[in-house]
């Protein structure tokens, strides 16, 4: 229901406005109440209310000037007036204000039962087209980090593709120039590709000139991440990359020897420890340390959902022969013991 903050002097007033409002269907809800402007503009951050029903003559503070007050910092309120002035001038003066209808007193059932209705189905409508974007905007966010890791991991082909899908996810809401929209993304991609590499200079053009036409400019956008494709394949050791995926294959599977060390991933990769340790932490973002760490305690989450197996036998499935110093590391990582964790888990 859409809250409804009434401002009135008169008793009976509020009386009338809340059968109205209680009698349409659990629409509004009666949410507040205030005599006068400077009463309201104090209730408004407690009962933020979606629309606001005031009159114009009152003590303190008439309704003409709370609405200017009130909607300087609450823009989005619906305000009607309701006065028994059918004076022009207060009209006009409450449309500069931004006020949505002007109802007069006696107050008629039926021309205030519409009023509402109209405002409801404004409303709804908002909240729709509000959903509709706010998806569309994180499909895009999602597009965009799944750009810079194929741009990142030097993968053509699916930067291409992607690249379609994000001009095709344009196409269904053009809310913002193509332009604006196109720059946007090369934003984001140069602030990703610098933060995963401090020294990388991408040279992401500064002022492009793109094409109105969504064909010629997609074309373009390709041909700038090929751009930075290339930068980042000529700027990072690709093959490095191959070899920490190789060895967290590695660990994936040799991970519940409990003495697993880093120089053992090492000598399997064919590479020092220190350049290991420093490779890994560039291409996963974490130590191996704290990798090798996460990989088992995910395990160890898996197994606890296993009723079969006994808590204890958990830690050494995963590489720990010492039960306390597994059940330390378990709650330091997901804020329970693994007994707390299972029985959750299972009830």
């Amino acid at each position: 229901m859409y809250r409804v903050m009434l401002v009135d002097d008169e008793y009976m007033i509020h009386l009338s406005l809340k059968k109205l409002i209680l009698s349409m269907e659990n629409k509004f809800l009666a949410a507040g109440s205030a005599e006068d402007g400077k009463e309201a503009l104090q209730l408004l951050d407690s009962v933020s209310p979606q629309i606001v029903i005031t009159d114009i003559c009152m003590p303190e503070m008439d309704g003409l000037e709370f609405i200017k007050s009130a909607k300087e910092k609450f823009p989005s309120i619906i305000f009607i007036i309701l006065s028994g002035y059918s004076d022009f001038e207060y009209a006009q003066k409450a449309i500069r204000y931004g006020v949505t209808d002007f109802l007069l007193k006696p107050i008629v059932p039926e021309q205030f039962i519409k009023t509402f209705d109209q405002i409801y189905t404004k409303l709804k409508e908002d909240e729709r087209a509000f959903s509709q974007q706010n998806d569309w905007v994180l499909t895009l966010e999602t597009y965009k980090k799944q750009l810079a890791e194929h741009i990142w991991n030097a993968n053509e082909t699916e930067a291409s593709n992607l690249i379609e899908s994000i001009f095709n996810h344009y196409r269904t809401k053009q809310q913002i120039p193509l332009s604006q929209f196109l720059e946007n993304i090369l934003f984001f991609l140069d602030k990703a590709m610098k933060k995963r590499m401090q020294n990388l200079s991408m040279k992401v053009p500064d002022h492009i000139h793109w094409s109105n036409k969504i064909e010629i400019s997609l074309n373009q956008l390709k041909t700038i991440i090929d751009q930075m494709i290339k930068t980042i394949q000529s700027s990072r050791n690709l093959g490095s990359r191959q070899n920490i995926l190789k060895a967290v294959q590695y660990m994936e599977e040799h991970f519940p020897y409990e003495n697993l060390s880093l120089q053992d991933v090492a000598n399997f990769i064919g590479v020092s420890d220190a350049y290991f340790s420093r490779t890994f932490k560039e291409e996963m973002g974490i130590g191996f340390i704290k990798y090798l760490i996460d990989l088992r305690m995910k395990k160890a989450k898996e197994l606890l959902g296993d009723s079969k197996i006994k808590t204890y036998e958990v830690a050494f499935h995963v590489g720990y022969s010492d039960y306390p110093h597994f059940s330390k590391t378990f709650k330091k990582t997901f804020g329970l013991t693994p007994s707390d964790y299972r029985r959750i888990k299972l009830s």
